[in-house]
């Protein structure tokens, strides 16, 4: 774990340098790199975008706007939102830094149920999605095959 967290941050380190973060699209490709390195750092295969996990995670970024929680604002878990997804991670940022990629995925390899599902195994895609709520604040929705 502390390898992993290391070779992290030398890359979100060198990221913040180097990676301009300025539309939201590459917000979600920036979380997929990095993601990945996570994986790679655990000896796993990189994850792909899969079209409608996609969709799913637009909806459930939406759906964290109205009640952040794997809750769903109908009162339903998670996962009813599609048989497609198997695993999600959540994150809310209320300031510019909280929605920077490498911040996000920071956050998740530090909850070890984050963790557990950026570095399972049997998980082969991913869709990814921000969403700014009518507070300002952001929501991202990870969700994943």
């Amino acid at each position: 774990m502390k390898k992993v967290l290391l070779l992290l941050m030398t890359f979100l380190m060198a990221a913040m340098f180097f990676v301009p973060v300025t539309a939201q699209a590459s917000n979600e490709d920036d979380v997929l790199t990095m993601m990945n390195a996570v994986r790679e750092s655990a000896g796993l295969e990189a994850l792909t975008i899969d079209e409608d996990l996609q969709d799913i995670a637009e909806i459930r970024a939406v759906e964290c706007s109205q009640k952040f929680s794997h809750i769903r604002p109908n009162g339903k878990a998670w996962y009813t939102v599609s048989d497609l997804t198997n695993g999600e991670n959540l994150a809310h940022a209320r300031n510019y830094n909280q929605q920077k990629p490498e911040n996000v995925v920071y956050a998740w390899t530090l909850s070890s149920k984050h963790y557990a599902n950026l570095v399972r195994n049997s998980f082969t895609s991913v869709g990814i999605a921000y969403y700014v709520g009518d507070n300002g604040d952001t929501y991202i929705a990870c969700e994943f095959r």
